[in-house]
């Protein structure tokens, strides 16, 4: 701010996103190196926390479409799932050439989350290999800007609620993400 009048606005402008990137990969760190473990699981809607997160995406003018199924509440980490889906949809709408769809759904004791895209997908030998930290693609998605956490914090948090991270390959090119959660009803 203090040198907005002396310098080009161009020059100004680009001092501002390269703030704001800096600022957005600290806070990803920040993120990962949390513990969260400390975190309380509580008595929650899914659907409702998927909403919410949804509704934030929606107000930046960015369409996620919701396919949210009949599920029972569940024990969950309310805070870490909200960052697991930001991280998703995030990862979804950049990559995925800005066509999102995020399911929920239930079948016998376990709770699915699934987020879709149509982007240029992820080759299966890279899939283990992009749920580590500081890992990201070269080949396809080269213009993003990042410091490759977001799978491997979505990973970290699926672990503490003792579920699975699969990613596969999308029948008509894509993405699909599917968090797999026991069901929990009580703590």
């Amino acid at each position: 701010d203090m040198v907005d009048n002396k310098i080009d606005k161009h020059l100004y402008d680009g001092m501002v996103q390269d703030i704001e990137d800096i600022d957005k990969i600290v806070g990803q760190f920040l993120t990962f190196v949390r513990d969260g473990v400390d975190e309380p699981f509580t008595y929650e809607d899914v659907n409702k926390i998927v909403e919410h997160t949804a509704s934030g995406f929606k107000l930046e003018g960015k369409h996620i479409e919701l396919e949210l199924g009949s599920i029972e509440k569940s024990m969950v980490k309310p805070i870490a799932m909200n960052r697991l889906l930001m991280n998703l949809i995030n990862n979804a709408w950049l990559y995925g050439k800005h066509d999102v769809e995020v399911a929920t759904s239930m079948n016998g004791h376990n709770l699915y989350i699934e987020v879709k895209d149509r982007g240029d997908g992820i080759d299966e030998a890279d899939i283990e290999r992009l749920k580590q930290p500081f890992t990201r693609l070269d080949t396809s998605r080269t213009d993003t800007k990042g410091a490759g956490l977001g799978l491997a914090i979505v990973d970290r948090i699926v672990k503490w609620h003792h579920g699975k991270l699969d990613l596969f390959a999308r029948n008509g090119g894509g993405l699909h993400v599917r968090v797999t959660i026991p069901v929990m009803l009580q703590a």
